[in-house]
């Protein structure tokens, strides 16, 4: 990581934290190896720089989630993507180089929502040469078990039963009530109970159960990221592929267990499998094209795309050096 705005401090505090998102500095201090008081104060350094922040997010079961591709007049790209970012739905937003001049990641509540959002919303967004929509019919890999691996094993563990919670059920609460807990957590996964509870006018222990409970359900992931340039893995690809439908079902699984690989989908629509990886070089695009080709003989990797760019990720809108600006979108 060259000029890397990071200590060996800061990378196991980051590493911790993306283990135990909501752990308190006093349980994570005797394995990262500094006091409580020091953890909080370089954490707060490290998301005020936007160097790292946290995201909750979740979905329902009507959730649809699509990537769209979009072609745009020359010079209108960072117009476009600025437009986009505003929407709620459009939670990540590349701008690349290759076929697309962007590449979306939404989330819909339905058909209905994504008809209405192909159809009707991008009419109003001037610049937009053409688009292209993958549904996404099985996510079968994402990033957020991906790790900065600043940690030993023995540590890893250590840090996984601080983050250990106890199964508790749902506790009664309003449609707003949790409306208002799931966007707090979606703008900063590791807000205060306390904060919950006085802007959601929730008591603080039912915020506790309710964000355990969601949690231990699935219905709500808290995930750490941190800006790319910060890690050895500083470019950032998409790959689409064309896998014969019989070998689909083991391809997946395979390509989600390298360790470049951050999300891996199946789709409806020119390609079946669609990826995201984060490489060490750009060199290493057409390098993991051919291991991907060798490995996997039927594999057919029709284009891919390297991201200049990420205008908003997860509802954080980042600046150009990919760090998180402070200003969100929250998703959904």
């Amino acid at each position: 990581m060259q000029d890397s705005a990071l200590t060996d401090l800061d990378q196991r505090l980051i590493h911790a934290v993306q283990i135990a998102p909501r752990a308190p500095w006093s349980a994570l201090a005797p394995i990262v190896g500094a006091d409580p008081v020091t953890l909080a104060r370089r954490w707060n350094r490290l998301t005020e720089e936007g160097l790292v922040y946290v995201t909750g997010y979740g979905a329902t079961p009507t959730s649809l989630l699509s990537l769209i591709e979009f072609e745009c007049i020359p010079g209108e790209t960072l117009n476009v993507a600025t437009a986009l970012a505003a929407d709620r739905e459009a939670f990540t937003i590349d701008l690349t180089a290759g076929g697309r001049d962007i590449v979306v990641s939404l989330i819909t509540d339905g058909p209905g929502a994504l008809s209405s959002w192909t159809l009707e919303r991008i009419r109003t967004i001037a610049g937009v040469r053409s688009m292209r929509t993958h549904l996404v019919s099985q996510p079968i890999a994402d990033a957020r078990n991906w790790r900065l691996r600043a940690l030993s094993r023995s540590e890893i563990a250590a840090v996984e039963s601080a983050d250990r919670r106890p199964g508790v059920p749902l506790p009664r609460l309003t449609p707003e009530q949790l409306a208002s807990l799931t966007e707090q957590l979606a703008i900063d996964g590791r807000t205060p109970i306390a904060d919950i509870a006085e802007r959601a006018g929730i008591a603080p222990r039912k915020v506790r159960d309710a964000i355990t409970a969601l949690r231990s359900s699935g219905r709500l992931v808290i995930r750490v990221d941190i800006a790319r340039a910060q890690t050895p893995w500083p470019v950032y690809a998409w790959y689409f592929l064309r896998v014969p439908a019989s070998m689909v079902a083991a391809v997946g699984p395979q390509l989600g267990r390298m360790e470049e690989v951050r999300l891996v989908v199946t789709t409806v629509g020119e390609y079946n499998v669609i990826m995201a990886v984060w490489l060490r070089t750009l060199q290493d695009v057409n390098r993991l094209e051919a291991v991907i080709e060798e490995r996997l003989p039927g594999v057919s990797i029709a284009d891919r795309s390297v991201v200049l760019r990420t205008v908003k990720h997860l509802g954080h809108f980042l600046d150009e050096r990919g760090q998180a600006s402070g200003e969100t979108v929250a998703m959904g």
